[in-house]
C-alpha cells in the first residue's frame, strides 16, 4: 500500500510558521533534522497562543519552557484575562498519527505538581515566572487551558482520559477552573485559515418606520436608505455577502431593471423591490431612541448580506451622490444569530433564497468545508471559485471553480451507481449538486452533493482531479477532432469522431479508477504523471472505440453515452479489453 501523502494543510502551516518565527526560534538537537522538527514543535506552540490567548509573536515564543525538567509542559503564557495557557507541542513530520501515551501522562503530572505550587521540580524558565502565575492563580479570575497542540490526527481515547481525570480533579469546586483541549492539524488549519480571514463588519445603520421580534430570537425589520447601502457596499465589496450563496452578477436582466428603476423611478424603488435581508453576530439599538420607531440607529457586528446582495450591487453602480439628489429605500431585515443555534444562519439563508431562482450549486456556498478547501487552495496560490459573480476570474493553471470540480469528481465514483454520476457529469450537471430537502426524495442524486464533497476530501484532490480532467478533455477532443473512420464503415457502426466527443466523460471515469492520480502526493501534477496521462489516454482512446464500434446500437453515440444502461455495458467490455491487454 503506496504511504499517505503528507497533507498539503501542513505543508502550507510549516510556511507560515518560517515566515512568523524562523528568526525568533533556534531549533535544537544533534542533527538537522532533529533541529527542524524541535523548530516547529516551538513554533507550532507559538502559533497557537498569538491565534488563541492574544499573545504576540515575541510574547509567545518567551512564553516557552522547553528543555530539561519542563515536566511535560512546553509553554506557559498568562493572557490579559487572567488565562492561563499551558500547552504541550509536538511535532509530526507525516502529518498523521498521535504523540506518545507516556509524553501526555508527563505532561498531566506536570499540570499537576504546577498548580499544587511544586515549583522545586521545574526548571529555570518556568520558576522565573513563578510570582506571576501565582498573582494570576490568586487573582479570582483565573481560568487554566492545558492544550494539547500536534501536527498530526485525533488523539484517541486513552489520550482523552488522561485529560478528563485532569479536569475532574481540579473543577470539583471551581466548574470550568481547567479545560483541556486537543489542536490537532485540523484545528490547526482552522486556525491558520481563520487567522487570514478579513474581520467581522461592524457598522452603524437607521431603519426608518422599524420593528422587531425577540422571541425565539432577535431581529429588526424597517427602510434604509439606499445611500447607505451603497456606501456598505463600496467599503465591504464581497465581505459584505460573506455568508451569501452568491456574489453580485452584474449585467442580468433583472439587474439592469434595478438600476433602470434607481435611475428613472427612485422614489418607487421600495414598491418594486423585495428587500435585503442580513444576518448579524449582535444588534443593539444605540441613543437618542424613538419610542415610536419613526428612525431607529443601530450598531451591528458581523453583518452579512443572506438575501439581496443582486439588489445591492446594483445600488452601488450608481455613485453615491446619485441619492442625494434621488433618495431611495429598501426593506431591510436584520436576523440576529446570538442566541441562535449554530445551523440556524444557514437555515435562513437557504429558506430565504429558495423564494427567487437560485441555481443549486448557489448553495455549496453556504457550506463550511468548501470556504476551507477555497481559504486552503488561496494559500497554495490556486484560486477555487465558490461563489458566482460579475468578476470572476476564467478557468486558469491557478484558478477553477465548483462548478467544473463537481462533474470531474462524480467521475470518481465507484459504487454500484457510478453510472447516474457519470451520466449526470455530462448531461445535467447541476444535478450533481442534489440535496435532501433540495430535490425530490425519489431523485437519485439526492444525496449527490454530500457524496462528491464529503468531509474526507481534501483541497489538494479536489484540485489534482481537476487537472487531469482538464488534461484528459482536451486530449479527447484534440483526438476527436483528428479522427478520420474508413469510408466503408459498416452500417450502424458508430464514427471514432462521436464515440469520443461522446464519451469522455466515462473514459475520464475509467481513466480515475486504472491511475488514481487524483490521490498523489503533489499539489500539481508532476512530469512524469503528466507523462502517464498522456499515455494513458491515447490508450484508453483507442479501446474505447474498438469496443464502442464492435456492437451495433442502431442508435447515435450521443444516446449511448447518456443512457446509464448503455454505458455500464461499454464499461464492462472496455475494462475486460483492458485487463487482457494488460
Amino acid at each position: 500500500m503506496a504511504a499517505q501523502p503528507r497533507p498539503l494543510e501542513l505543508d502550507l502551516l510549516c510556511q507560515r510558521l518560517d515566515a512568523d518565527f524562523a528568526a525568533r526560534i533556534v531549533g535544537t538537537g544533534t542533527s538537522p533534522e532533529a533541529q527542524r522538527s524541535n523548530f516547529y514543535s516551538k513554533a507550532v506552540a507559538a502559533f497557537v497562543l498569538c491565534e488563541e490567548a492574544g499573545a504576540t509573536p515575541d510574547d509567545a515564543v518567551a512564553a516557552s519552557i522547553d528543555g530539561g525538567f519542563d515536566h511535560g509542559i512546553d509553554s506557559v503564557f498568562i493572557a490579559a484575562d487572567e488565562t492561563i495557557w499551558l500547552v504541550q507541542s509536538k511535532y509530526k513530520e507525516a502529518g498523521f498519527g498521535e504523540p506518545e501515551l507516556g509524553d501526555v501522562a508527563k505532561f498531566r503530572d506536570g499540570v499537576t505538581d504546577l498548580l499544587h505550587g511544586r515549583w522545586d521540580r521545574f526548571n529555570a524558565a518556568l520558576q522565573a515566572k513563578r510570582v506571576a502565575l501565582t498573582n494570576a492563580l490568586n487573582s479570582g479570575a483565573c481560568r487554566v487551558r492545558v492544550v494539547l497542540v500536534y501536527t498530526g490526527t485525533a488523539v484517541s481515547d486513552d489520550r482523552r482520559d488522561i485529560f478528563g481525570d485532569l479536569e475532574r480533579a481540579f473543577n470539583g469546586t471551581n466548574p470550568g477552573f481547567l479545560r483541556c483541549s486537543a489542536y490537532g492539524l485540523i484545528t490547526l488549519h482552522e486556525l491558520h485559515v481563520d487567522g487570514l480571514s478579513a474581520p467581522r463588519i461592524e457598522a452603524d445603520i437607521e431603519l426608518r418606520d422599524f420593528g422587531h421580534t425577540q422571541a425565539p430570537y432577535r431581529a429588526f425589520y424597517g427602510r434604509i436608505a439606499a445611500k447607505r447601502l451603497a456606501e456598505l457596499w463600496i467599503e465591504y465589496q464581497d465581505h459584505l455577502v460573506e455568508r451569501n450563496i452568491r456574489r453580485f452578477k452584474g449585467s442580468t436582466a433583472v439587474n439592469t431593471g434595478l438600476g433602470e428603476t434607481l435611475q428613472q423611478e427612485a422614489d418607487h424603488f421600495f414598491y418594486f423591490n423585495n428587500g435585503v435581508t442580513f444576518l448579524c453576530d449582535t444588534i443593539q439599538e444605540q441613543h437618542p431612541r424613538d419610542a415610536h420607531r419613526q428612525l431607529g440607529r443601530f450598531r451591528v457586528r458581523g453583518l452579512s448580506i443572506i438575501n439581496g446582495a443582486q439588489t445591492v450591487g446594483a445600488i452601488a453602480r450608481e455613485p453615491v451622490a446619485h441619492y442625494e439628489a434621488h433618495p431611495a429605500e429598501v426593506m431591510a431585515t436584520f436576523v440576529c444569530l446570538e442566541n441562535a443555534p449554530d445551523d440556524f444562519g444557514n437555515k435562513v439563508t437557504q429558506s430565504r433564497n429558495r423564494q427567487n431562482a437560485v441555481d443549486l450549486e448557489d448553495f455549496a456556498a453556504l457550506d463550511e468545508r468548501q470556504a476551507v478547501w477555497h481559504q486552503t487552495l488561496k494559500m497554495a496560490g490556486i484560486e477555487y471559485l465558490i461563489k458566482h459573480g460579475d468578476d470572476e476570474s476564467p478557468a486558469s493553471v491557478s484558478c477553477f471553480s465548483v462548478r467544473e470540480a463537481a462533474p470531474i469528481l462524480a467521475c470518481t465514483v465507484t459504487a454500484g451507481d457510478w453510472q447516474e454520476f457519470v451520466v449526470a457529469a455530462k448531461t445535467d450537471k447541476k444535478k450533481l449538486f442534489g440535496r435532501e430537502g433540495l430535490v425530490a426524495a425519489t431523485d437519485p442524486l439526492r444525496d449527490a452533493y454530500m457524496r462528491l464533497f464529503p468531509d474526507s476530501l481534501t483541497a489538494r484532490h479536489i484540485w489534482r482531479a481537476v487537472q487531469v480532467g482538464r488534461i484528459v478533455h482536451t486530449k479527447i477532443r484534440d483526438r476527436a477532432n483528428a479522427e478520420a473512420d474508413p469510408a466503408n464503415l459498416p452500417l450502424g457502426t458508430l464514427p471514432a469522431r462521436e464515440i469520443l466527443k461522446h464519451g469522455a466523460w466515462l473514459l475520464l471515469h475509467v481513466l480515475f479508477i486504472r491511475t488514481q492520480l487524483q490521490n498523489g502526493p503533489a499539489l500539481a501534477l508532476t512530469h512524469d504523471e503528466l507523462d502517464r496521462l498522456s499515455r494513458d489516454v491515447d490508450q484508453l482512446a483507442q479501446r474505447l472505440v474498438e469496443v464502442a464500434q464492435a456492437i451495433q446500437w442502431n442508435k447515435q453515440a450521443r444516446s449511448v453515452f447518456e443512457n446509464r444502461t448503455d454505458c455500464r455495458t461499454v464499461k464492462g467490455r472496455l475494462m475486460a479489453a483492458l485487463a487482457q491487454q494488460a
